[in-house]
């Protein structure tokens, strides 16, 4: 009996608890019922040890808790070998201990049925479904119905326990394998099995054909005309059995696509294949992260070598690598190491890196094959596989290539998480740095003015991006930076240029209003063009005048959003119309002698200024300026003869007075009025010591007629 139980190794039993006693004594009716264990001596072969032999055996029946499970023992009576175990609970799921060849230890589950237990079970999904799992010795030959199943006759496909360990370890691993992407498939997106419909797993181990072409024995295969899954056993040399957690999620990965996007390649196309096996790999690394996050999520296959020279058959993060036994393989879109003919294996990984890039990141600034520099921030696996599986399954076409992918993981990106999402911006980005696409077009939270004090950040940054600040002139504002924001406090009026470098490679400005409108200049049509006298033209709307123009203005830099035109100083008796259009005026004149004062307010969301424009159809008389570029004053001069003009537009500073004097006004080129006074002379001088060095406009005007010149200070 201490035979039999150090065989069934139980945690607990149920002759040790005492409601189970109480339950068999009730239940049979007899107060010396037990489910302690009596032997009974008996004739029986040695099933465990593969004899025919009959044997004398003592034979116990074995009702244990922990876990719950009816067997009976068979030990031989003259040397205490266990002969065999035959459950008494059939054709149930059986909770089994596998000692797996890559993945150590693990719980699987298997099924009792009358001569022991297999590797098959009947697994929950989806609420409400369940699949069969059933994993079949394929005798290395190729032929299905010529498999036959792993069975044992106890729990424990264990060392010790398991007779055929030695031979056939790796079925473990591959039912193992087969019952976690169920999980994952079923746990992270909802589906019922590969189809989503609820369709079996079946898994053949030691599958051998003998088709050099398709690489077996080192060889692992979706077969999808049967739907199921086949081994290679390696060639024991270079490559271990294809069972690797990695690689059935790989297989299985090819399964999904047949069910969704069904990418296959055409006459047209062969970029659709290698994405079929960049999304397996991807599958591969996801199933292994969730599943094993111990083993190695970015090396696909790490576990098929032994030789010290291979570390994977594909590296996803550094496709480039050394060690991968099919070589090395392209991270950029055509660029090093693409196969020109197509090889959807080697092609595939420009996708499986895009998927790494997007999950964890560039690790600081890279420089790609096509010379693209990118520093990307990962969103980490669980929300990329959620992006990836969106893709496969509802935006990806059968025939899809790069360019497509690229297009239809932005538009899941934007399903799930929003066009503007960081997440959307992330997958953008990746595609660039694999070579696909462009980058994506940060924008700005606000564009507002500035009137007091304002704060700026940039929409769609990844968690972990940085962002530097700058802004141009730095005299109007100042900033206090907060990585992903900056706040703006107005020092003075103006337009600054506000710049955001993300990550050190990516950069975006825009232009910001800073307070009022500060100076409007003249654009466009200046001049009132002049009809010919002896065709007197008649303008729609404006009869019989003889002078016409617009006079368009501008702020320079943008502060204002709307003007209002107004008139000033006496246009009695003077022919005169005026049509205003936002930023615009439309002037028409009858006469020669006529002038007008145009005011002019431009206005935005922080305040308002006005200026004034001289319309004169007298004389402008010559305005000097000496020395010119001056260092500490300058000398005014106005001259005796006038210069005949016709239909000129000057602008100002204030409104012209009917009092015949020489106002004199100095504006720099912001637009600030820095000097301003009257004179009665026509030569005066202006001292310039205290003024910046810059360009500077001397505005003089008579009551009737504008001088302006420019002024060049430089001390």
């Amino acid at each position: 009996m201490n035979k039999a139980l150090f065989f069934v190794n139980s945690k607990k039993y149920k002759w040790e608890d005492t409601a189970m006693e109480r339950f068999v004594k009730q239940n049979t009716n007899n107060s010396n019922a037990s489910f302690y264990p009596k032997g009974e001596l008996v004739i029986s072969k040695g099933h465990l040890n593969g004899s025919n032999l009959m044997k004398l055996s003592w034979k116990f029946t074995i009702s244990s808790m922990e876990p719950n499970n009816e067997q009976m023992i068979y030990v031989d009576a003259i040397n205490g070998d266990i002969l065999g175990n035959v459950p008494l609970i059939y054709d149930n799921n059986t909770t089994c201990t596998a000692q797996t060849r890559y993945s150590t230890i693990q719980n699987i589950t298997g099924d009792s049925y009358s001569s022991g237990y297999r590797l098959f079970e009947t697994r929950s999904t989806t609420p409400g479904n369940n699949v069969n799992i059933h994993t079949w010795n394929c005798l290395t030959q190729p032929n299905y119905t010529n498999a036959v199943e792993f069975s044992n006759t106890n729990t424990n496909w264990t060392s010790g326990s398991w007779l055929y360990i030695n031979q056939d370890q790796v079925a473990l691993d591959a039912h193992w394998g087969e019952e976690k992407i169920l999980d994952y498939w079923s746990n992270v997106h909802v589906r019922n099995s590969i189809d989503n419909l609820g369709i079996p797993i079946t898994g053949f181990v030691h599958f051998f054909q003998a088709n050099t072409s398709a690489g077996w024995p080192n060889n692992a295969q979706w077969d999808g005309n049967s739907h199921v899954m086949r081994y290679g056993d390696g060639d024991g040399s270079i490559y271990n059995p294809l069972t690797a957690l990695d690689v059935v999620a790989h297989e299985m990965g090819h399964g999904i696509n047949q069910f969704t996007a069904n990418l296959h390649s055409s006459a047209t196309n062969e970029e659709c294949d290698a994405l079929n096996e960049g999304f397996s790999d991807i599958w591969g690394a996801c199933v292994e992260h969730w599943a094993a996050p111990n083993k190695q999520t970015w090396l696909m296959g790490e576990e098929l070598f032994n030789n010290g020279i291979f570390s994977c058959v594909r590296n996803l993060q550094n496709p480039k690598s050394l060690t991968a036994s099919e070589g090395q393989h392209p991270d950029t879109y055509h660029g090093n190491f693409w196969s020109n003919v197509g090889e959807p294996h080697f092609n595939s990984t420009v996708l499986s890196h895009w998927f790494y890039l997007l999950s964890m990141g560039s690790g600081g600034l890279k420089t790609n094959d096509l010379g693209n520099s990118y520093n990307l921030s990962g969103i980490g696996i669980e929300i990329a596989q959620q992006i990836a599986y969106k893709t496969e399954s509802v935006y990806l076409y059968s025939s899809a290539d790069y360019t497509a992918a690229r297009n239809a993981t932005i538009a899941a990106s934007s399903f799930i998480y929003g066009a503007t999402s960081y997440q959307t911006a992330a997958v953008t980005n990746a595609w660039y740095a694999v070579g696909v696409g462009s980058q994506y077009q940060y924008t700005f939270s606000s564009s507002s003015p500035i009137c007091t004090q304002s704060t700026y950040t940039v929409k769609s940054l990844v968690p972990g991006d940085s962002v530097k600040w700058s802004v141009t002139p730095a005299n109007i504002v100042s900033f206090q930076q907060n990585n992903n924001s900056v706040t703006l406090t107005k020092l003075g009026n103006g337009v600054i240029t506000l710049t955001a470098t993300i990550n050190s490679n990516q950069t975006i400005s825009m232009h910001v209003s800073v307070g009022t409108p500060y100076y409007l200049g003249i654009s466009g049509i200046s001049n009132l063009n002049m009809v010919d006298a002896n065709d007197f033209q008649v303008l729609p709307g404006k009869s019989n005048y003889a002078y016409e123009g617009v006079l368009s203005l501008s702020d320079g830099v943008g502060l204002a959003t709307s003007y209002t035109w107004s008139l000033s100083h006496s246009t009695a008796g003077k022919p005169v119309f005026w049509w205003p259009n936002g930023s615009s005026v439309d002037v028409a004149m009858k006469t020669i002698n006529t002038e007008l004062i145009l005011l002019c307010t431009a206005s935005n969301s922080c305040g308002s200024y006005t200026t004034y424009y001289l319309f004169s159809t007298g004389t402008i008389l010559p305005l000097s300026l000496k020395p010119n570029p001056s260092s500490t004053q300058v000398e005014v001069s106005i001259g005796d003869e006038a210069t005949s003009t016709v239909g000129t537009f000057q602008p100002i500073t204030s409104e012209i007075s009917d009092n015949i004097s020489y106002s004199i006004s100095m504006v720099d080129s912001y637009g600030y009025t820095v000097y301003s006074t009257t004179k009665t002379s026509k030569i005066f001088t202006i001292s310039t010591s205290t003024f910046r060095n810059g360009i500077y406009a001397v505005i003089v005007s008579d009551g009737k007629n504008v001088y302006q010149k420019k002024l060049i200070v430089n001390h």
